[in-house]
């Protein structure tokens, strides 16, 4: 009997975060008939040791060799058996009502995937208790390419249908690899894009991420840039340049350009470089997807990329002040782009 929901979690050591999720999961699930899976990516002690007596409902583990998180989301799928997919980290926790108002919004519309809006929370009395710091509405859209590389929901947000992912992850236009883990939500992201879709949205705040001091990929910002840079690049150099994806390859160089904008000084010169020729190389956008209205107006005077380097040199800070690696380390991440 299929279930409605297959919950996946990819996750490394950390196990008092993963058992606050994990209840947090329980407490969301109490009316449907799903799963929770569980893979242990590798993790000293195994998770499932670590966490036993401390649960009292059924939790399906799946442990592999330290492969990182994209490879262990793509363990946890094979294995999934929901009508729906959920992905969520090990350090997240769910709306107690979000499952039960996404699936119903997607089994209303027969749709393939439901977003909705966003809170931040911040974790509190000994990470016990949620406070929530922000809200974020975001725009309702049926087009993929805006929703996947525009919105960018966060990452614990988007419910799929399963069979609609699983389809187009068979042969994924960027194939999973250990070097793309720190954009791994990206990466759902860029092998669906591409394809048509019914999307549906529920305009309140179903979806919380949390604030904290314990390691994840977002605290290295470096990592994310030059992981979801390579997975970029690769996506353009297997995607079919057609029409039909013309507004990707649109998009893209929309964002590489915006992205551009927002890094700091003197951060990577070749990381710069590449980013840059992104936008120069793909097809023409309107300028006001580019910049508000001061960019606008410069770059009518100045042409757009002398406004960007203008505007960069003035507004963004140097790399030292926000600065989250080593030189040493970020020079061995930019080698992952040295094979393209």
């Amino acid at each position: 009997m299929m279930l409605d929901l297959s919950v996946i979690i990819p996750a490394y050591n950390r196990a008092e975060l993963l058992r606050q999720t994990l209840c947090s999961l329980n407490q969301a699930l109490q009316t449907l008939k799903a799963e929770i899976i569980v893979v242990d990516d590798g993790s000293a002690e195994p998770l499932e040791q670590q966490l036993s007596g401390t649960i009292d409902f059924p939790v399906r583990f799946l442990r592999q060799s330290n492969q990182g998180s994209l490879i262990a989301r793509h363990h946890g799928l094979a294995h999934a058996i929901g009508k729906y997919v959920f992905f969520i980290d090990s350090d997240d926790q769910v709306h107690p009502d979000k499952f039960r108002v996404q699936i119903a919004c997607l089994e209303e519309h027969q749709a393939d995937v439901c977003y909705s809006d966003e809170s931040v929370a911040t974790l509190n009395d000994e990470q016990s208790t949620l406070s929530i710091v922000n809200q974020r509405s975001l725009p309702f859209t049926t087009d993929p390419v805006e929703l996947y590389l525009k919105i960018q929901p966060t990452p614990g947000n988007l419910i799929f249908r399963r069979e609609y992912i699983t389809q187009h992850f068979a042969n994924p236009i960027v194939p999973p690899q250990r070097s793309l883990s720190p954009a791994g939500d990206i990466w759902i992201y860029y092998n669906l894009m591409i394809y048509p879709a019914k999307i549906v949205k529920v305009d309140q705040p179903y979806t919380i991420y949390i604030q904290h001091e314990q390691d994840r990929y977002s605290n290295c910002w470096e990592a994310i840039g030059i992981a979801s840079l390579l997975m970029t690049l690769i996506f353009l150099k297997h995607c079919p340049n057609q029409e039909s994806t013309l507004p990707v390859r649109r998009q893209i160089g929309e964002s590489a350009l915006v992205s551009w904008r927002k890094l700091p000084r003197n951060f990577h010169a070749e990381f710069e470089s590449k980013v840059l020729e992104i936008w120069k190389t793909a097809p023409p956008t309107p300028i006001e997807n580019l910049g508000g209205r001061l960019f606008q107006k410069l770059a009518k005077l100045i042409g757009i990329e002398n406004t960007a380097r203008l505007l960069r040199r003035i507004q963004r800070p140097d790399y030292s002040k926000i600065q989250t690696l080593d030189r040493q380390t970020l020079n061995t991440l930019m080698q992952s782009l040295s094979n393209l």
